[in-house]
Formats: structure tokens, sequence, C-alpha cells
């Protein structure tokens, strides 16, 4: 029943989108091919799609997209190849998934731990690799994409079969652990477990894993909530190490200046509507899982502590894995990821923090300073 209610969404929103009728262009339309991996029920997937019409609405038609998500083109660990490689002109990356090929992305999402502000450091993720990570352009440069827009996720949490109160309770249980959350759950006496968010159910329910990582939203998002009626709500930081729109360079310098204008002009509302829907749908899940008979709640203290104190000092560890695995000058990475959250800590509190305030910086500090007047060479 749970694959067949998987198919009838996915079939829902995969294929193609036709939302300005064909009489309107003066010329056969510009195909973008988009593929994430993200559950049919997923929040972002409505976000996606308003993108893509408010983009070929501004394209005047010129540019339509074709959307496949929940891996009905490509997985998630295919997508960066996929787009390299032109099955997909555009797609959802996460560096996490092939460490080996994208170690900068990974060793961006080291820094999970320390997200405890989404807003910020959404904001701070698409300064840096837009303009201040050389190295973050030249990754993304070998699969011949361009990064232009992510978010960071709300806090992760921990979904359990059983529940999980006291640090002993982890010892040599299974729990989804990639990056940073990999150490963190050999540092609780646990034993990490490379899945994807979308396979976490299936672990769940199977008892693969004891114990499923993100945010609350995945109790419904993620049918997390139907095989981990336990949800510590201690938080974990939230994910760094996705990207949620990023284009092939050879498609991006083939279209026109309007063209790219109405992609990156929508970036902003792309990027604020995906974070935005994460923090309220937090709120609602609590509320509606909670009469479902999910349990939230607060582990014991010395857990609390435990984690803080873990992240706290996880910089160290972070900058040395960088460098281990080829990343020059790690620690001026994360020096820049700090000098950037304080800038923007510094924005939001001058400014307030409501949808359209946030919209509005992103674009006035990010997105209209991007260069679309000139192809990517």
């Amino acid at each position: 029943m749970k694959h067949a209610l998987f198919a009838a969404g996915l079939a829902a929103v995969c294929g193609t989108m036709a939302l300005i009728p064909a009489s309107a262009h003066a010329a056969d339309p510009i195909k973008i091919v988009y593929a994430n991996y993200l559950n049919p029920k997923h929040i972002t997937n409505p976000v996606l799609l308003r993108y893509f019409q408010d983009v070929e609405r501004d394209s005047k038609g010129s540019l339509k997209f074709e959307y496949h998500f929940g891996s009905s083109l490509l997985s998630g660990k295919d997508i960066p190849g996929g787009v390299r490689d032109g099955i997909a002109d555009a797609g959802y990356f996460v560096g996490a998934y092939i460490p080996t090929e994208m170690p900068v992305d990974n060793f961006l999402a080291e820094f999970s731990l320390l997200n405890d502000e989404p807003l910020v450091m959404t904001a701070v993720l698409n300064e840096l690799e837009l303009f201040n990570c050389p190295q973050c352009t030249d990754e993304f440069k070998k699969f011949n994409t361009r990064f232009l827009a992510t978010y960071a996720l709300t806090p992760y949490v921990y979904h359990c079969r059983t529940e999980m109160k006291k640090l002993s309770d982890f010892k040599g249980k299974r729990v989804r652990g990639i990056s940073a959350y990999a150490d963190l759950a050999r540092a609780l006496g646990a034993v990490p477990v490379n899945v994807s968010p979308d396979e976490g159910y299936e672990a769940l329910d199977r008892g693969i894993i004891d114990c499923a990582l993100h945010s609350i939203a995945a109790q419904k998002a993620r049918s997390y909530g139907e095989a981990a009626k336990f949800v510590l709500l201690d938080p974990l930081g939230g994910f760094l190490g996705a990207a949620l729109f990023d284009l092939r360079i050879d498609k991006w310098n083939a279209l026109t200046v309007d063209q790219r204008k109405a992609i990156v002009t929508n970036l902003p509302q792309l990027v604020t509507d995906s974070i935005f829907n994460y923090i309220h749908e937090d709120e609602e899940v609590v509320a509606e899982y909670t009469k479902k008979g999910t349990k939230f709640y607060k582990a014991d203290a010395e857990f609390g502590a435990f984690v803080q104190d873990f992240a706290k000092k996880y910089t160290a560890t972070a900058v040395e894995k960088g460098a281990k695995v080829g990343v020059k000058d790690p620690e001026k990475i994360a020096a820049e990821l700090t000098r950037l959250a304080d800038k923007w800590r510094g924005l939001l509190e001058k400014n307030g923090r409501d949808r359209a305030t946030f919209k509005r910086l992103l674009w006035e500090e990010i997105y209209a300073k991007v260069d679309v007047q000139n192809p990517i060479k």
C-alpha cells in the first residue's frame, strides 16, 4: 500500500510543465530538465513548481521546465553526474552522497552542527558559494554546472523506533549519519549508517536503523511518522550540504540575457519560500503528529550537554578532515563562514526576519550581483 501511494504521488508531480500556451510563443521554448530525489510529498517541491512557473512567465514563454521529482530520473547520488552528462539540465546536488567527487561541498556539510539559525545560514551558504568560495565554484565546474541556490535546513533531530532518553540508550544503536553527523553518532556510541533521507522510512520500517536523522517535518514529508514514534527535540544543527538549484553551464551559456534574468530574479523567492516552509512545517507537524501518537520530547540533560559540547569542539575537527580530503586552506573557508554568519545576523537584527525582508536582502546582498550578461568560461 505504501509503495502504491508513493507511485501515485510520484505520477502527480513528474512530467512536463507547459504553463504558457504554445500560441503565445514566437518560437519553440528552450526546455530545462530538472531532477531531484525528494519524496513527492516533500514541502520543497511545490516551491519549485512555483519557481518554474515564475521563470516561464518572466521569460515570456521562451523557457519551459520539465521536472522529475522523487528520483524518477536520477537518484540523489546520480544527479551531479547526470547534469554533467546532459541527462538533466538542472538538479538538486548533495555532495555528502558523493564525498570523493565533491569534497568541498561535503566539507561545508561538516559545519551542520553549528547551524543554529537556519535563516542566517541559508543566506550565508548562498553568498559563500556564489561569490566567496572559489573552490566551491571550481568543484561545480567539474560537473559543468553553476551553483545558483540552496537553503540551510531547520534543526535535525532523531526520529527513533523506541524511546531514547539517556546517552547510554544510543550505545550500539544504528542511526542515520553522514558528514559531521556520522562523527556525532560514533561519539554517542552508535553506529552511523549512510542512507538518503528518502530511504530513511524503509530503513526504519525494516529495522535497518533504529533512528533516522532529519528535521521534524520529516515525520510527514518523508513518512518517518509511520515507523518512528519517538522524536528527540534536542537540536542537532541543520544540514548545510545541499544545493537546491544548479544549472549546467552549457545550458546557461545558451540562454539570452533576458532568460538568465528570469532565472536569477526569481531565486530569492525560491530560497525564501523553501526555508520559511521548513520553519512553519516543523511547527505544524508537532501539533499534527502529537495527535497521531508521536511523542516529541527532550532527552535527559546529559544528552543535550554532550551534543552542545561536541558541536563547539567540532570546527577544528572539520578543518582537519577538510585538509585530509584535499580541501585547500580549509581554515579560510571556516573563517569565511563565521564572518558571513556575523554579517547576516547583523542584517537580520537590523532589518527584520519576515519573509518580505529576507527576500529583499537576498536580492540586494546576493542575487542582484550575479552576472547575467556574460557566458561562463
